[in-house]
């Protein structure tokens, strides 16, 4: 599921390379402020005093002022943004600021995951300071724990049953009490074994969850009485000891490396980066001393993470030190090698030039070699099969003796020859075939040339074919305006039937579960539709589109009712249908008659027939008196699809227009390159 595998290239501007290159300045600066702090810090380890220490009680602060550092923090409802309150714009218990949730309904701020973790000390209790909005008084606040087996761990106070998270009267829901009174800071405090917690877990993740109002936190902290000298949280040697030969959750592949190794086999240097990390991510002595140089480090790696995740990057090749060796496999036994082959292009072919050991440079220079014969032949049939229909060789995946002799040979030939010597200019080449006389023939040829020539093979007439599904959805969306035409990007997920997906998705795939897009991403250019080739999106595939599974030099075109269907029926043509018809009673004319002509010169480029309009204008009429005897069934219609319709045209007549839009993009001039 890794997006992109090594090795791959980053197409970044010239700002962006700038500004990459100002951050690597910043990560390293601020990584050098923070280690050299960490060396001036004079750390005693409590388990060598002498006489050993007495207990007492002590505090580790998990929230203040800001999350831990690397803390990838989430809002929920979604599109919110975390908010902190200073002491100018909202009430603050310690240090500079106060974690600030609001929302009608459950809202929460929360992490799982980024952050080192947090070890749970015995006999612990979980303290938080609340102050509720004595406006907005929220029914419920909820503290949440995450830990290796997810969030189990939940204190409530308030409604037990305001937050639904866990199960009433369990560990992953306990009832700590009534809500504190609202206008002033109050200190919430539950027991950890109460909600779960036990000595030695691990605390990978919090959230602060509120339901219907606002309310501020501050402080979250677990506190508990201290032996240091047997406490991991004060002593390096207690926190070393039971780790010592093991994996550790939440430690990199490195430190647990180290970690596996004896005391005795350990170097300085290794011995140093662990206790570096302990006094940075673990020690309570030395935590809170390190914090901000150590936020400052996570910052500017984060952002500059993030912008390195959105300059576009693209998979390429590389060739590996060693070339394999390859062999002819005996009866194509493949434990079986005979005679070793080499790099090398078909004896048929003009020769490679001497160059060395080939390599894919040589073999692309190769294929655009004047002294090529086909590359360019191949390249023009298949621009030619685009716009003619079908290619001057009609078996354009194939040149070889199995396959077809073109249909004109020498224009074959000229072609090839003026698209090499043009640099390969494509776009010269298609002008010059839209441009041509055989190009802008009618399609409407006569009886005599339908007879002599079925598939119009001796280009005696225009090109006629069916639409490609791709350019099928893109018209319906661009005459209607929803088309949205944003270059680039990630793929989108646009409508599918349900359950397309999951029952030949992998458990654990990121592609298991079909999620559909919102917004504008609906409505991407149909090239950008997220393709997954077990399950290709059925508005492609019943329009003849391949799953990509192999390659597809030549689409073939059927015609069946299913596509009929589609096209009449399927959520986006009507949905498009039904914003088309927006357009036409907001910018078509007056008339029914003029919003008929406008809707002609949209979809097919002309004016329609007085019996064309007088067509239109009755099923138009047919419909409009249904709708207005059914308007439940006019509602319905118009509401079909993501986007809502304006509340200033009236329902049944935009349902009727629906209709006669969906009936014009059903033509076949509509649905047919001629």
């Amino acid at each position: 599921n890794a997006l992109l595998t090594a090795p791959v290239v980053k197409l970044a501007t010239q700002d962006q390379a700038g500004r990459l290159k100002e951050l690597d300045k910043r990560v390293a600066e601020s990584e050098k402020v923070f280690k050299d702090e960490i060396k001036k810090l004079v750390y005693f380890d409590p388990a060598d005093a002498s006489p050993p220490l007495a207990s007492k009680e002590t505090e580790l602060v998990l929230v203040e002022d800001e999350f831990p550092a690397g803390a990838q923090v989430l809002v929920q409802p979604p599109g919110e943004k975390l908010t902190w309150a200073t002491q100018s714009d909202g009430p603050v218990s310690s240090g500079d600021r106060s974690l600030r949730i609001t929302g009608k309904g459950l809202a929460q701020d929360y992490y799982h995951k980024g952050a080192a973790p947090f070890e749970v000390p015995g006999e612990a209790r979980l303290a938080v300071m609340v102050f509720l909005d004595p406006v907005e008084v929220p029914t419920s606040l909820m503290i949440q724990i995450h830990t290796s087996g997810g969030w189990l761990h939940r204190a409530i106070w308030g409604d037990p049953n305001g937050i639904g998270f866990g199960t009433l009267g369990t560990t992953t829901r306990f009832a700590a009490g009534e809500l504190p009174p609202e206008g002033n800071w109050a200190r919430l405090e539950v027991d950890a074994a109460q909600i779960g917690l036990k000595p030695g877990d691990q605390i990978t993740g919090v959230a602060f969850t509120l339901f219907d109002g606002t309310a501020y936190f501050d402080q979250l902290s677990l506190v508990w009485r201290v032996d240091a000298a047997n406490d991991p949280n004060h002593s390096f040697k207690a926190w070393l000891k039971p780790r010592e030969g093991k994996d550790t959750q939440g430690l990199s592949a490195e430190l647990n490396k180290i970690l596996k190794k004896s005391a005795a086999k350990r170097t300085p240097a290794e011995h140093s980066e662990l206790l570096d990390y302990y006094l940075s991510q673990v020690c309570v002595l030395t935590k809170a001393t390190l914090q901000p140089m150590q936020s400052a480090w996570a910052k500017f790696r984060a952002e500059r993470e993030a912008l390195d995740k959105a300059i576009p990057a693209s998979l390429i090749m590389r060739d590996t030190p060693v070339a394999k060796e390859s062999f002819v496999m005996q009866r194509g036994e493949y434990t079986n090698p005979g005679e070793q082959v080499f790099p090398g292009v078909p004896a048929a072919l003009p020769a490679m030039a001497e160059v060395g050991k080939p390599n894919r440079l040589n073999l692309a220079q190769w294929l655009v070699s004047d002294a090529h014969p086909l590359t360019s032949r191949v390249t023009v049939n298949r621009f030619w099969q685009q716009i003619f229909g079908v290619g001057l060789v009609k078996s354009s995946a194939d040149f070889g003796s199995q396959g077809q002799m073109p249909s004109h040979p020498e224009l074959l030939d000229w072609l090839a020859v003026n698209f090499r010597e043009s640099g390969w200019d494509v776009k010269a080449l298609l002008r010059q075939f839209v441009t041509s006389a055989a190009y802008r023939q009618s399609s409407a040829g006569g009886a005599e040339s339908w007879q002599r020539d079925p598939e119009n093979r001796l280009l005696s007439r225009g090109p006629r074919f069916r639409l490609d599904a791709e350019e099928l959805r893109d018209t319906a969306l661009s005459v209607s305006g929803l088309l949205d035409p944003t270059m680039g990007g990630k793929g989108v997920n646009t409508y599918q039937p349900p359950n397309i997906w999951e029952p030949v998705g992998f458990v654990g795939s990121n592609t298991r579960f079909y999620k559909q897009d919102t917004g504008s991403a609906l409505y991407r250019r149909s090239l950008y539709t997220f393709l997954k080739r077990t399950a290709p999106p059925p508005f492609m595939a019943n329009f003849d589109a391949p799953s990509r599974e192999q390659s597809c030099a030549r689409r073939e075109r059927s015609n069946t009712p299913m596509q009929a269907l589609q096209l009449m029926n399927d959520v986006q043509n009507i949905e498009a249908a039904r914003v088309f018809a927006q357009r036409l009673l907001t910018e078509g004319g007056p008339t029914s008659a003029d919003r008929i002509a406008t809707a002609f010169r949209i979809v097919l480029g002309r004016r329609p027939t007085s019996d064309e309009i007088q067509i239109v204008s009755k099923a138009y009429t047919q419909h409009l008196t249904t709708y207005q005897q059914f308007p439940d069934a006019a509602c319905r219609l118009v509401l079909h699809g993501a986007s809502k319709p304006p509340s200033n045209l009236q329902t049944s007549e935009l349902a009727a227009w629906t209709l006669v839009c969906n009936l014009v993009l059903n033509l076949d001039e509509a649905l047919t390159q001629h």
